[in-house]
């Protein structure tokens, strides 16, 4: 696989924003699309906030990899011209993230800089007010769940027991379609899946106690999000056979 060389510069043609000049610019930014605020939360979550274009792709339900860089590439644009920053040489990502070519995958790797990373977790950006959703649960000892529907989280304040039980038994492949992230990834995705409550908020109790084994799956965020199109929510069932019969045909 050819290297892009627009990826190549070690440097930038611009001075690089201060974590306060990209709050001010993130903030004269808002309202961003859900599509963009899904970008910064999956990258900020990723492990050492680094991801490909693809595991982008995947995780945000891009169709490849080229509509990942497509999108990031005009949330750049869009806190550059709040920045008051024009046009550069580089990719427009960069304002966002540095580069590294792993020969092992044949693959760049956007890793976040900084000044940004601290800008999101500033802003508060890093974090998204949803309702409980796959391994979006309070982090609690007990394993209980509020009677609150929505709930405020970032990527790693879920409930580590649970989704360790919950993985314990199941595994990290898609229980749905048998994706695996490190099959497809390597190592450095290795562990990475949703985990799906398998029952809504308004079905269940104040109190009521999370078993991780009957009431969570692992599954991939694209089975994850399609799981979630329609209200109340797809079974598992019921995604096994979309995806059976698309498969047949």
């Amino acid at each position: 696989m050819d290297r892009p060389l627009s990826f190549l510069a070690s440097k930038t043609s611009f001075k690089m924003p201060t974590t306060t000049e990209f709050m001010r610019a993130m903030k004269a930014a808002m309202p961003l699309p859900q599509s963009y605020l899904n970008i910064l939360q999956f990258h900020y979550g990723a492990p050492n906030r680094t991801v490909t274009p693809a595991t982008m792709a995947h995780g945000v339900g891009y169709k490849n990899f080229r509509a990942a860089n497509l999108h990031y590439g005009k949330l750049a644009r869009l806190v550059r011209k709040h920045l008051g920053i024009g046009k550069p040489k580089e990719a427009q990502i960069e304002l966002f993230v540095t580069f590294k070519w792993s020969p092992l995958n044949e693959s760049w790797h956007w890793i976040m800089r900084k000044e940004f990373a601290n800008a999101l977790e500033g802003l508060g950006y890093h974090t998204s007010t949803i309702e409980l959703l796959p391994g979006e649960m309070p982090a609690t000892t007990s394993f209980s769940e509020g009677a609150v529907h929505q709930v405020a989280i970032t990527t790693y304040e879920r409930n580590p027991k649970a989704r360790r039980r919950c993985l314990a038994h199941y595994g990290t492949s898609c229980v749905i379609c048998g994706f695996n992230f490190k099959a497809t990834y390597g190592p450095k995705a290795e562990g990475f899946i949703h985990v799906h409550h398998l029952r809504m908020l308004s079905e269940i109790g104040k109190n009521y106690k999370i078993d991780a084994v009957k009431d969570l799956r692992p599954v991939c965020p694209n089975c994850h999000s399609v799981i979630h199109l329609d209200s109340p929510p797809y079974s598992i069932k019921a995604m096994r056979a979309m995806v059976a019969a698309r498969r047949r045909a």
